[in-house]
């Protein structure tokens, strides 16, 4: 093996263990909102990591069925590449479903929070969580562990002896959360400064910032060992997941030009983002294909890591301007309301009386 297939190896093998890891902390998660929020940046990440470790003819896929590559294809590239749209029929479907209204107060979408801070939002996953899709992601979401103990058996058990030993102190930093899930209307989350094309992009990109941002908080420590002539390090992969994240909003304001907060975005990252930052990142980012390596060097990484955060701060500078939650008193009633509604809608008779 010379150094740059080396190199290569050791992308994959290290892409694996994070998601792996992050997989184990899941599984060891009693409460589902908590196991939700790890869920969601699994799914996002292992459909990269599949695609592209097929692609490259380094592996294949774990799960309970046959799972085609057509499937891992366009799992993979509705994460990397699509970007809602009033205009875009999967867009309209996913707002019947869930009956999106931006123009009267109903409650449509659900928040979920870290105490008071807002987490993610169901919109992006609404597809995920439909009950046809759970063996195509169980599959995607067990592969790159999986990965490890087929093609590096040799090194796999070390490999879950660390998961174990390392795995207890993040489990119970995460225990410690307060994940909760609120019920809220869309049209009382945004105030009426934007269009509908920025809320729809804001309801898909809020969650994926806000989530590797807890991901990368949960795991703070640098965490780095070697097995072999292999390296493993927590801050070369969460620096990689940031390259894609941004990289994305990039390919959002070329494609989609009725998304106008983008520009509010870039406008922001012209004072606070060193302009030779966009060429290393972008070159981080294509490090996830397994078919080459591009190597970045201490003081490339050094820009890379400075400037990442910036950009992800302005992200969410840009989106909270324009979006509000409160559950006071008029929240209560509302929802109270609300409820009461649904239960005339669909209750029989004894529940009727019951209400009157």
């Amino acid at each position: 093996m010379d150094d740059k297939q080396l190199k290569i190896v050791n992308e994959i093998l290290n892409d694996a263990f994070w998601l792996g890891y992050i997989l184990e902390i899941k599984r060891e998660l009693k409460d589902y909102n908590k196991k939700e929020i790890l869920s969601s940046f699994l799914i996002f990440f292992s459909s990269i990591f599949v695609e592209e470790t097929v692609k490259a003819n380094y592996g294949g896929l774990s799960g309970k069925r046959k799972i085609t590559l057509k499937e891992i294809e366009e799992l993979r590239n509705y994460n990397l590449k699509y970007s809602p749209s009033t205009k875009s029929l999967n867009t309209n479907e996913v707002i019947e479903e869930m009956g999106i209204d931006f123009e009267h107060y109903t409650f449509d979408i659900v928040l979920s929070l870290n105490d008071n801070d807002l987490l993610d939002i169901n919109f992006r996953n609404w597809n995920f969580n439909k009950s046809s899709n759970f063996e195509l992601l169980d599959g995607i979401v067990a592969t790159p562990l999986r990965w490890i103990e087929i093609i590096m058996p040799e090194i796999y058990e070390t490999i879950k002896e660390t998961l174990q030993n390392i795995c207890s102190i993040h489990i119970n930093k995460i225990n410690s959360c307060n994940i909760y899930r609120k019920s809220y209307s869309s049209y009382k989350l945004f105030n009426n400064d934007i269009n509908k094309d920025d809320k729809l992009y804001i309801l898909q990109r809020y969650g994926l910032i806000k989530t590797i941002v807890f991901i990368e908080n949960m795991i703070e420590e640098n965490i780095s060992f070697d097995i072999g002539k292999f390296h493993f390090n927590f801050k070369n992969y969460i620096t990689k997941a940031k390259s894609i994240i941004l990289e994305m909003l990039w390919n959002d304001k070329k494609n989609n030009k009725s998304i106008n907060i983008i520009n509010n975005i870039f406008e922001l990252n012209k004072k606070d983002i060193s302009d030779d930052f966009y060429a290393i990142n972008r070159k981080c980012r294509n490090n996830l294909h397994y078919s080459d390596y591009h190597y970045i060097s201490k003081k490339d990484y050094e820009i890379l890591i400075n400037n990442q955060d910036k950009y992800l701060n302005n992200i969410l500078l840009v989106f909270d301007e324009y979006i509000t939650y409160k559950f006071g008193l008029s929240y209560k009633i509302g929802l109270s309301l609300a409820k009461l509604e649904y239960w005339s809608r669909t209750a029989n008779n004894k529940i009727w009386y019951k209400i009157n």
